[in-house]
């Protein structure tokens, strides 16, 4: 009887044991989720994902990047809360002297690094910070270009936490728009910032028929760089001498807004070295934004084209207004 007795509480002890054992996996199992849950991003401070500042793609904010085939790509953008001081950063580098010319190199990059490092960095508690992530999945690991559709995740850095805080997701179905470039009004929503960019031209509220523009354009009609209006094909051709002749489709995004893409380039101009290859340019991203503004009346906003393998827009001076990313352009003659 002793021995049922005794056999019977060296169960329920193991039985004890085993429970015990059991809530301990289980709490760390729990664990080691929420501590994988803490790792969807890297240590995106880290000096090793740090290769410099540089300007987002509409150079219009400070931004720096990393792509690697195990951390898939990253890009980390600061936004100043004060929205009216946003517009500092547009054209940055070219206010201050560092020109990209046609083909950005390293002392570019350096010597951008450098001037965004002496304004950024004494102030950044001024800035809320946004990373982006596309995870390693998305990423070709031969050629390091995203596989669509791919999702992409925004984090804020709670700079009291230090940690990042989730902010949104966004699904990028393909390559054919500007869905791949998180604009800064875009970013600005997600911290509850209203922008009003003085930058842009406004629309007017009365649709002006495009059949209007059609003829000759340009900053001053003795100027040898113009642009050719047809409203029958919705096309636009650009004479920017020594640069490039190009022809651009128009689309129509708002009342009298258009931006327009380049479709050819007629070899009545010789191009820049890396303008050349034209597959190295995304056609699909658009050069500048035209706003009719009257009959006799146009503005150009100047994008530049977008330089796939640098990620960054080239020839970024507008070819009307080599101070200023909007020029204001007259009709110089009909067709």
């Amino acid at each position: 009887m002793k021995k049922l007795i005794s056999i019977f509480y060296f169960f329920i002890l193991m039985m004890g044991v085993i429970s015990c054992n059991g809530q301990e996996n289980k709490n760390s199992t729990t664990s080691n989720i929420e501590k994988a849950n803490n790792k969807i991003i890297p240590d995106l401070f880290d000096k090793k994902y740090f290769h410099g500042y540089q300007l987002s793609p509409d150079s219009d904010h400070p931004i720096y990047t990393y792509t690697g085939k195990d951390i898939g790509d990253l890009t980390v953008n600061f936004i100043n809360k004060n929205v009216e001081k946003q517009i500092e950063w547009l054209g940055f580098d070219f206010k201050n002297g560092v020109e990209s010319s046609d083909n950005p190199d390293d002392k570019y990059f350096d010597d951008l690094d450098e001037i965004i490092k002496k304004k950024l960095d004494p102030s950044l508690k001024d800035y809320e910070i946004i990373a982006e992530h596309i995870p390693a999945k998305f990423i070709d690991k031969k050629n390091l270009d995203y596989i669509y559709p791919y999702t992409k995740t925004y984090y804020l850095y709670n700079k009291e936490k230090k940690d990042w805080q989730f902010l949104k997701e966004k699904n990028v179905s393909d390559g054919s728009n500007e869905k791949n470039i998180t604009k800064l009004s875009e970013l600005n929503s997600m911290i509850n910032l209203n922008q009003k960019d003085k930058s842009e031209p406004q629309s007017n509220n009365i649709s002006i028929p495009i059949e209007k523009i059609d003829g000759v354009w340009s900053s001053d009609c003795s100027s040898e760089n113009y642009m050719s209006l047809s409203s029958t094909i919705t096309n636009a051709q650009f004479t920017v001498i020594d640069r490039f002749s190009m022809n651009a489709q128009l689309k129509k995004i708002d009342v009298n807004k258009y931006k327009f893409y380049f479709t050819d380039f007629p070899p009545i101009i010789h191009l820049p070295e890396e303008m050349q290859n034209w597959d190295n340019l995304d056609d699909k991203k658009a050069v500048g934004l035209m706003e009719i503004i009257d009959d006799s009346k146009i503005n150009i906003e100047w994008f530049g084209f977008y330089y796939k393998k640098g990620k960054k827009y080239i020839q970024t001076e507008n070819p009307f207004n080599n101070k200023n990313r909007i020029a204001n352009l007259i009709k110089c003659s009909d067709k």
